[in-house]
């Protein structure tokens, strides 16, 4: 294959960028924002919508992403988000806008979705974390 160059996506170059540590958490906060609710609505001829998704890098893959290139009903602007509580969110979201619309956040604790308790970050006492089933699990011992 000499003479030809690689191609990378942006997004895959963003999680690169962001490194192992970065793209877990960019994982563990879309995961968060899918189990509260958030949806997010893109179209592939939008430019704005294609800002939006880099912020993501390959974690957007665990967004609930709907694909709105031939259209859909009740949406007018991309990209737009939808939160379970009925709300709406228009323009490019800041990871802090989403984190505060559903209660999940980069790298500390998050909110329950369904309970609105909070979680005590890995760095509580006796705290132990683990992974099942593509969800992270933080056990902390009751006092």
């Amino acid at each position: 294959m000499a003479g030809r160059a690689a191609v990378w996506s942006l997004p895959l170059l963003g999680a690169l960028a962001a490194g192992p540590a970065g793209a877990s958490e960019l994982v563990d906060f879309a995961r968060c924002i899918t189990r509260a609710g958030a949806r997010y609505y893109t179209a592939a001829w939008c430019p704005h919508c294609a800002r939006q998704s880099k912020l993501f890098g390959n974690a957007i893959r665990y967004v609930n992403v709907v694909d709105c290139t031939a259209g859909c009903t009740g949406v007018d602007s991309f990209p737009t988000w939808t939160f379970r509580d009925g709300s709406r969110l228009s323009g490019v979201a800041t990871l802090d806008e989403l984190a505060s619309r559903t209660r999940c956040r980069m790298g500390g604790a998050s909110e329950d979705a369904s309970s609105g308790t909070t979680a005590p970050s890995v760095g509580s006492p006796g705290a132990r974390e683990r992974n099942a089933g593509g969800a992270r699990i933080i056990e902390v011992p009751r006092h």
